[in-house]
């Protein structure tokens, strides 16, 4: 396997391409234009980059991004949260069809990076191919295809909070015709706040089958277990930005109650990628996947201090969610010529259905004790008698979206053009039948929303390896929910976004540059007041600024990659509380600088270190306090004893910097990741 092979200098590497197991295709246009070709800004990370680093999640793997911050809430488990460009997802895309998830709850499903052959980073509105989607950009998941050679890797893995995880990928032929691949792992280690535990269980069989000369047939089934993730549980700004009475809070601090804290979550992905070329010229693609799941978790949220300063009121919850649903991508591309003009054409037709049923309990503070902060004990709660009927919310939750798009790559000498555009048809059914102290209530909320995405964007590749772009691109998002301000349902978010910059591919491959200039307009974006502390829509966002991806071969056995971020994100109109105006988003780091070198010191021996900056953020809508900056180090080692075992070594903030995460508002406040030290033995075969 790509993991399981002698680690190659970034200089050979950095030009892959994913060739999936159904078809040559890239995330960005869904077609054969490799990256650096295309008039985007785009990351590939391979195999080799994902297993040298060893993480376990997407957050970890977007550490170097330039565009991305992850790990703001880094203590949390049962989900990817990230921004690209300042603007937050928590949805990513696997194998080029999404993670369905019903944009409100908490049962969001996650592949394991251990399941995942490449990660691709497309920055921009990708509305266009893609249908509902953040503006900053999007992450799509490749997953381990079936290959002919056979090859086995087995991992072992243990490390700081008591991790232990065992690994297998194997692949190889079954017959002429058909090829397998089974991946499973078992990993379980204790969270970084106290008491909390994670745990988790998955494997991944798929089959390629070459029916003819011409047509191929992938099946794919991805099954995972999550007997224990950790949640969110915030902790106030008193204590982790401030220092309280007692002093700043640990790393490791727990808002919550051992007796009634955690999330078990189970999902089943099943599929199939079917592929026919018709003729040199003509060729249909079918990408299909189903997927059901279910979550049940048991938290807390806090309700302020005291007036000492030190004891938090909390409320106990749950949230007991099953989702069901499916999305399919048919896809027909043909090439064409109009005298000197290549075209490359594609027209799909993409469906999406989900049904999910949620029920919600919450005590509203009611029988739930409060936790001393600076004297903490964990087990308060007794789980029997919390008295979650006081307040309950049951929703059935239905939601579909039909896309038609259209796109034509227009080839001319070094010019490249791309044009395309997408009709979508969004709608969605959410009926609530609530009580609130005894007093029932029902209401149901529905959206019915047709929108139009577009992307114009252009390169041309000159004889000295430079390549200036311009790109033009549009999005949209449905935005569950109502308005508390207004009581009406959400309008959808559009943006629209205007890039330009130049890449650079050096003949000898060792240098790649892409530098990338944007502003991104995104309306009706959904934030929390501080006038009037409810949810709302202003009138618009503004994210605006510049990004630098270089990674460089310097030497044989040297190599690095850097990456810049610098830019501007304001509130720029607000018809409902003009105090926002002028303000900057919550989760916005507007200055990131990331380092990773790589140095294959003996045939057998590679060192690499990773310095990165994320810039300060703010604590809350209103600006009034910032979360501070922070600087960490990283560290990778990769021994090969011989042809079949590697050992390897990580090491994440070394210096066990501790530093606050991200802020919501006052009450809400999450710690960044500690220290972490794991050691790795690789058997390959």
């Amino acid at each position: 396997m790509a993991g399981a092979q002698e680690q190659q200098p970034a200089s050979d590497t950095i030009q892959q391409v994913v060739v999936s197991g159904t078809g040559y295709r890239t995330t960005g246009t869904k077609s054969d234009l490799k990256p650096m070709d295309a008039p985007m800004s785009y990351e590939v990370y391979d195999a080799e980059l994902l297993a040298a680093r060893q993480a376990d999640s997407v957050n970890e793997a977007l550490r170097y991004v330039p565009g991305v911050t992850a790990e703001s809430r880094a203590t949390v488990s049962i989900f990817d949260q990230y921004t690209i460009r300042g603007f937050e997802s928590y949805r990513n895309y696997y194998d080029g069809l999404p993670l369905q998830y019903n944009g409100l709850w908490n049962l969001v499903p996650q592949v394991d990076a251990w399941a995942t052959d490449s990660i691709e980073i497309l920055k921009g509105p990708t509305s266009v191919l893609y249908g509902s989607a953040p503006p900053g950009g999007m992450v799509n998941q490749t997953a381990k295809q079936p290959r002919s050679k056979q090859e086995t890797e087995v991992r072992a893995r243990i490390g700081s909070n008591d991790l232990r995880e065992l690994a297998i990928d194997s692949t190889g032929a079954l017959s002429p015709d058909v090829d397998y691949r089974i991946v499973a792992l078992a990993r379980e280690r204790d969270g970084q706040q106290v008491t909390t535990r994670e745990e988790r269980r998955l494997v991944a069989p798929s089959l390629t089958w070459r029916i003819g000369a011409d047509t191929r047939l992938n099946l794919n089934l991805y099954h995972q277990r999550d007997p224990a993730l950790v949640p969110s549980t915030p902790l106030p700004a008193l204590g982790t930005l401030y220092a309280a009475p007692y002093g700043k809070l640990d790393a490791d601090a727990f808002a919550g109650d051992a007796n009634w804290s955690g999330m078990e979550r189970e999902v089943t992905m099943g599929g199939w990628k079917f592929e026919h070329r018709f003729n040199d010229a003509v060729k249909f693609l079918q990408n299909f996947r189903y997927t059901k799941a279910d979550g049940f978790q048991r938290n807390s949220y806090n309700s302020g201090l005291a007036a000492d300063e030190r004891t938090l009121a909390r409320s106990a919850y749950f949230t007991d969610e099953r989702q069901d649903g499916y999305v399919v991508d048919n896809q027909l591309a043909f090439k064409a010529r109009t005298g000197e003009i290549r075209h490359s054409i594609l027209a799909g037709l993409e469906y999406q259905k989900m049904d999910s049923d949620v029920e919600y309990g919450d005590t509203l503070g009611t029988g739930t004790p409060s936790i001393d902060l600076g004297n903490p004990n964990h087990r308060l709660f007794d789980a029997a008698a919390l008295p979650f009927d006081y307040y309950t919310e049951r929703h059935r939750i239905d939601q579909s979206q039909l896309g038609l798009y259209l796109q034509d790559e227009l080839a001319w000498g070094p010019l490249t053009v791309i044009a395309g555009l997408r009709r979508d048809h969004y709608k969605s059914t959410d009926a609530n039948d609530a009580s609130y102290a005894g007093s029932p209530s029902s209401s149901t909320t529905r959206i019915d929303q047709r929108k139009t995405s577009g992307r114009l964007a252009a390169i041309y590749k000159l004889d000295n390896g430079l390549a200036p772009y311009i790109n033009w691109s549009s999005s949209f998002e449905p935005t569950p929910g109502v308005d508390s301000l207004t009581g009406e349902a959400f309008k959808p978010t559009t943006a629209k976004q205007l890039e330009t910059g130049v890449k650079y591919v050096s003949p000898d491959k060792r240098t790649q540059v892409t530098a990338a200039w944007f502003d991104i307009r995104k309306q009706n974006m959904v934030v929390n007041t501080p006038t009037f502390n409810r949810y709302t829509q202003t009138g618009e966002v503004q994210s605006k600024g510049a990004e630098l991806s270089w990674r460089q071969g310097v030497l044989e056995n040297l190599d690095f990659t850097l990456a810049l971020t610098r830019f501007d994100m304001d509130v720029t109109e607000n018809e409902l509380d003009t105090s926002l105006v002028g303000t900057t988003p919550v989760w916005v780091a507007e200055k990131q600088a990331a380092l990773w070198v790589n140095w294959y010191a003996t045939p057998k021996l590679d060192l690499s270190a990773g310095l990165r900056y994320v810039g300060k953020s703010q604590m809350d809508a209103a600006n009034t306090a910032i979360v501070p900056s922070t600087t960490l180090v990283d560290a990778a080692a990769m021994y090969r004893i011989d042809d079949t075992w590697r050992l390897g070594l990580t090491v994440s903030n070394l210096g066990d910097k501790r530093y606050v995460g991200a802020c919501h508002d006052s009450n809400n406040c999450w710690m960044g990741a500690e220290r972490s030290v794991e050691l790795s033995l690789h058997a390959s075969f």
